[in-house]
């Protein structure tokens, strides 16, 4: 087969999935089903108690520690739900890719506050994020597998996605204070 013929069968193929996704949707995460609400509460519920509750002090960095969070695990989940490894059936709707509501939304600014309380009150980070991981990983994706939200497979599971949510919070971090070290250096030049 040809480079473009290749080309061309890839093209009718992603073509073909992005119908069946379309219907699938339609018929079972649609505006009339409650996985449709469930989802728009939990993009609408976590930006407005951030938009309450956030340090508008230091809104910058909180906010780029939850945009580092976001860009991670968005790749990482990307990677993972198209090798199959988890897949959320229910999504917010079938033009964006699946899971947004909660690698864009929901993680985010849970670990945004958490974030915030550790800075705020002077807090170890480290602890705090592990203890948010397990209720995450455990508490969230033991939810999500329950009522059909998402599917593991291929040995995927909570454990995993528990470390997965350690790691991504801890380079979030690390990022954010090499950062400040940097914004800090300039202020003292």
């Amino acid at each position: 087969m040809s480079e473009e013929q290749l080309y061309d069968k890839i093209y009718e193929q992603k073509d073909q999935l992005q119908k069946l996704i379309s219907e699938y949707w339609h018929a079972f995460s649609g505006v009339d089903t409650w996985y449709f609400w469930f989802n728009i509460a939990s993009v609408i519920i976590p930006l407005l108690i951030l938009y309450f509750v956030i340090d508008r002090k230091r809104l910058f960095e909180i906010c780029f520690f939850g945009y580092t969070i976001h860009v991670l695990w968005i790749n990482i989940g990307s990677s993972l739900s198209s090798a199959n490894y988890f897949v959320y059936p229910h999504s917010l709707t079938y033009i964006i890719p699946t899971g947004v509501n909660i690698a864009a939304v929901l993680l985010p600014i849970t670990f945004m506050l958490l974030y915030q309380y550790c800075m705020n009150y002077k807090k170890n980070f480290y602890v705090v994020a592990i203890i948010g991981a397990l209720v995450f990983a455990y508490g969230f994706g033991s939810f999500s597998l329950a009522v059909d939200l998402l599917k593991v497979n291929k040995g995927m599971n909570l454990t995993y996605l528990f470390f997965i949510d350690v790691a991504v919070s801890f380079i979030a971090y690390w990022f954010t204070k090499l950062f400040l070290w940097f914004r800090n250096k300039k202020a003292k030049a």
